[in-house]
């Protein structure tokens, strides 16, 4: 049985939200916060999928003790999972959070609350993941570890106590002091990666972009906080197609198997980054979004943005009316 309170973050997938639940019916957590924005007035179906997903969180039969925070309008995904998890944080320290589409090993929940525990008072660790997308590689981290430490935050299943969620800001409010001085910089492998988080919090302090997640990795970074990633994958995402936020698209993160994770838990020798778990992620995703920032450059330079912006949202709508048969 987990002692360690859970939170769901759900909105209008029931078809996701049953694969969870029926994960969680295995290990029976005795506490359980759910939140769910409110439907949108510009998606008809929303009504509908917002009521369902909700009507499933009455059917949990076992003994636990379950607190919701379902909201009448709808929000956006900035507003309400980082105000989601503030109210998670309000009554808890420390626990665990799922988005509904992220599928967990049934073992990445003692896993979460044996390093929860293990790390409560170590200021130095702000977040544990669920996630490895790199765990295919079996030279992936130290063999003789259950995991390893990390500058990455993956948030696709993840813990964390309140002590280091109370110092996220979802408007990175000092950003432009940081950009000016190029303090973020340290959080970063060299200046392809500052280029990529620049645009990222960019993005997010002028509001084009509605989204949480950069923010954590923010907050993370600018803490010179460190992650604990599991060497092997404990998370699958089942959630990229049409109903989803921003993962409309598959790709090498998408339907990752996931494994159970031994115990007891080995643990690292020492508290530090592992450079070269490190290093590949930072070449697996971030390198290559650098590489399509500097094409999306060249299109402004020549003119020629539009004309590529034009293509690929006719390219979204042909991959959109393809998954609806």
């Amino acid at each position: 049985m987990i002692k360690t309170p859970i939170l769901l973050l759900v909105f209008n997938r029931p078809n996701l939200t049953i694969k969870l639940l029926k994960v969680l019916s295995q290990i029976k957590p005795t506490s359980i916060y759910v939140c769910g924005d409110g439907p949108r007035k510009s998606v008809d179906t929303d009504v509908e999928n917002v009521e369902r997903t909700r009507s499933l969180i009455k059917e949990i039969n076992w003994d636990c003790e379950v607190r919701t925070l379902f909201r009448e309008e709808n929000l956006g995904c900035k507003k309400s999972v980082s105000t989601g998890i503030d109210w998670f944080f309000d009554n808890v320290d420390e626990g665990i959070i799922l988005e509904d589409d992220c599928i967990p090993d049934t073992s990445f929940f003692k896993y979460c609350e044996d390093l929860l525990f293990r790390y409560r008072d170590d200021q130095r660790i702000m977040h544990i993941s669920g996630l490895n997308f790199l765990s295919k590689d079996t030279s992936m981290g130290d063999k003789e570890s259950s995991y390893h430490f990390s500058k990455y935050p993956a948030v696709w299943g993840w813990a964390t106590w309140k002590r280091a969620w109370g110092l996220y800001d979802s408007d990175i409010s000092d950003w432009q002091n940081v950009r000016r001085n190029k303090d973020y910089y340290s959080m970063c492998f060299n200046r392809n990666e500052a280029l990529v988080r620049k645009q990222q919090f960019d993005s997010v302090f002028s509001g084009e972009i509605d989204t949480w997640d950069y923010q954590w990795v923010y907050c993370v970074g600018m803490n010179h906080g460190l992650s604990i990633t599991p060497n092997i994958n404990l998370i699958s995402n089942i959630g990229f197609d049409s109903n989803a936020t921003h993962t409309f698209t598959p790709d090498n993160r998408s339907f990752l198997p996931s494994y159970e994770m031994i115990f007891p838990l080995k643990h690292p020798d020492n508290i530090v980054a592992d450079y070269l778990c490190d290093y590949r992620e930072y070449i697996e995703h971030i390198h290559k979004y650098y590489w399509f920032m500097a094409l999306i450059r060249l299109l402004k330079r020549y003119g020629l943005y539009e004309y590529a912006y034009k293509i690929k949202s006719r390219l979204k709508s042909l991959f959109l009316h393809l998954l609806r048969g």
